[in-house]
């Protein structure tokens, strides 16, 4: 959604993305909901359980599963050089999206694929397929390489190696975001430290010269999801995460010390809204329940679609305010509010006993207790590139 003044059409700068734009968007979504509303006094019970959960180190059993869950932060599935891993943050971040699958009988699944010889279930399996095409010789950091790419390219960069078939979604436009990276980077003497360098330590600048800027204008082909940019988002996180892990040379970990990172936000996915949802903290209109009990797509950027993923960077704001201070709090319950709908919510049923799947927040899930059918509910479905 491009920014405009008083509803005209005109070509969007930098200064267009400010950060009160952004927050006066999100906020005119959520004012005219009708099919969300925030449950605050359920809102606090979950807080109340997150340092419990996060205490508990509950995640470390998803390491070795198909998953892989958080294997590349870090390590990458493959040695880089710190250039190539800034290359990488952002030729994976156009990547980054519509991470699952649907299967012969309607039923959605995350996306899976098994590479050289390992299964992997949702967003690592992109990862992995990135790491297998360089190592056999293709440079997707290269940014004429990305030009260059076809759709032939595209099918064997994602192909499963078991069954010989590609069951990602919508690959000519993933086709034209590996060609557009290309092109922007281009751009910038075809490196992302150039990007960085622009931005000089800012989400957002006066000049429209702030890294979340530069993502939506520079390379609004690839990264243009406004006002929620969940993907420039992701990719600034992974990289603040990553500098936090293992440091990079002073120059670089220089320009990743943001000095407005206080206005960052959390991903506004598919996965928290359906937590939200299945414990309660999202009161949703019996249409929208319908919808997400049938599998049915949304509208990319319908009025369903903007109030789940409005009242979702509002949620994440509030809860890590209530673990900690934002936005040092943001790492923390981004990892569980993902990890709880992506893990756990996508297994569960009504009756599963805590040996089955442990859950801190069985207590207080509304899904469990009060609204049944709510555990029939899917993560929401929309065919788009944005999240």
């Amino acid at each position: 959604m491009k920014p405009s003044p008083e509803g005209t059409e005109h070509a969007a700068v930098g200064t267009d993305y400010s950060r009160q734009r952004m927050r006066e968007a999100v906020a005119a979504i959520m004012a005219n909901a009708r099919h969300i509303r925030i449950n605050w006094p359920r809102l606090e019970e979950v807080a109340r359980l997150i340092p419990i959960s996060i205490a508990s180190n509950w995640i470390e059993t998803y390491r070795d599963t198909d998953e892989h869950y958080q294997h590349n932060l870090p390590p990458l599935p493959i040695d880089l050089t710190e250039l190539d891993l800034l290359q990488w943050a952002v030729v994976s971040g156009s990547q980054g999206w519509l991470i699952w699958q649907r299967q012969p009988d309607a039923s959605v699944v995350p996306f899976t694929v098994h590479v050289e010889g390992v299964k992997y279930v949702g967003g690592a399996g992109l990862e992995a397929c990135h790491a297998r095409a360089l190592r056999h010789g293709k440079n997707i950091l290269d940014p004429h390489v990305l030009m260059n790419y076809t759709i032939q390219d595209v099918e064997d960069h994602y192909r499963d190696e078991l069954t010989g078939q590609v069951t990602l979604q919508l690959l000519h436009e993933r086709l034209a975001r590996f060609r557009a990276v290309g092109r922007a980077l281009l751009k910038y003497d075809g490196h992302f430290l150039s990007v960085l360098k622009r931005a000089d330590g800012h989400l957002y600048r006066p000049d429209g010269h702030g890294l979340i800027q530069l993502l939506q204008t520079d390379f609004g082909e690839v990264f243009d999801d406004w006002p929620m940019a969940k993907r420039a988002y992701v990719l600034v996180n992974s990289l603040v995460e990553r500098r936090k892990v293992k440091p990079f040379s002073p120059e670089i970990n220089g320009l990743l010390v943001f000095h407005d990172y206080a206005d960052v936000e959390a991903g506004a996915d598919y996965y928290r809204p359906l937590w939200f949802i299945r414990v309660g903290i999202f009161d949703i209109s019996d249409e929208f329940k319908d919808k997400l009990r049938k599998r049915e797509l949304l509208t990319p950027g319908g009025e369903i679609e903007q109030e789940f993923r409005a009242f979702t960077v509002q949620v994440i704001r509030e809860l890590g305010a209530r673990i900690g201070t934002w936005p040092d709090s943001l790492g923390a319950i981004a990892l569980e509010s993902h990890g709880h709908p992506y893990l756990r919510c996508r297994r569960c049923r009504v009756g599963i006993s805590d040996d089955e799947l442990p859950c801190p927040y069985r207590p207080v899930c509304k899904a469990t207790w009060e609204d049944r059918e709510l555990m029939d509910c899917a993560w929401p479905l929309a065919l788009t590139t944005d999240y």
